[in-house]
């Protein structure tokens, strides 16, 4: 452990993992009204504290979770990694199918009153949930005397959960890269060391740290494996 409590690269391993949907999966998503009713559709990432969560053998049936969190606001930067053992960017998909459902609200007595021909109809929404089928990638970090399991699934949505597989978990060779980069995959602006980041794009507003999905930074992480190499920023609990 280094003097400010906080990990160094060699006291870790990262791996990227690659899953797959087995089953329906609800989570946050964008809602757009029609006329008739609404469109809900999820944006294809899912925010890195769910997935933290999953990692630690958890169902997580919420797409909001404040539990990793809660933990950086006591003690050191590194007390969330050290009690969670385990920390995750966030998901980006890389393959992407939907189910679409039509969900009544007309037993919650809410209308929508359409002035134009006087009638009052039913509140609908149409969502659009994921499918089985649909691939995500994500970056994983564990302490450097731990290993993925062989055998990983992830249970996390909402309503009902989705069961995510790991099809392959490649450990990765981590180096610091001392330059000005732009980072063009998901992070949440929340984890990252603040005096490395100059910008960033968010897409997703969340309480628990709003997800980018670009941003520019003066340090960052050179992730790499065989067939990938992930320019991530650096998170909190990581020494430079």
């Amino acid at each position: 452990m280094t003097v400010d409590d906080r990990y160094s690269i060699d006291e870790l391993r990262f791996y990227v993992v690659e899953l797959e949907l087995h089953s329906i999966m609800w989570f946050s998503t964008v809602v757009q009204p029609h006329i008739n009713n609404f469109v809900q559709t999820p944006l294809p990432l899912v925010h890195n504290y769910p997935l933290v969560l999953a990692l630690q053998g958890q169902i997580v049936e919420e797409s909001y979770v404040s539990r990793c969190n809660e933990y950086k606001r006591v003690g050191p930067p590194a007390t969330m990694f050290r009690e969670a053992e385990v920390y995750a960017y966030p998901m980006q998909f890389e393959r992407v199918f939907y189910k679409k459902f039509l969900l009544s609200m007309s037993e919650s007595d809410y209308l929508v009153y359409k002035a134009r021909t006087r009638l009052a109809v039913p509140l609908m929404a149409t969502y659009n949930a994921f499918a089985p089928g649909t691939r995500g990638r994500a970056v994983v970090v564990v302490p450097s005397d731990r290993k993925l399991p062989e055998e990983l699934y992830l249970r996390l949505g909402s309503k009902r959960y989705g069961v995510w597989k790991a099809v392959d978990a490649r450990e990765a060779r981590v180096e610091v890269v001392d330059r000005l980069v732009t980072v063009s995959s998901p992070f949440n602006v929340a984890d990252v060391l603040p005096e490395t980041m100059r910008s960033s794009l968010v897409v997703l507003k969340h309480y628990a740290g709003d997800i980018a999905v670009s941003g520019v930074f003066t340090k960052a992480l050179d992730i790499r494996t065989g067939r990938d190499r992930i320019l991530k920023p650096i998170p909190f609990f990581i020494s430079i």
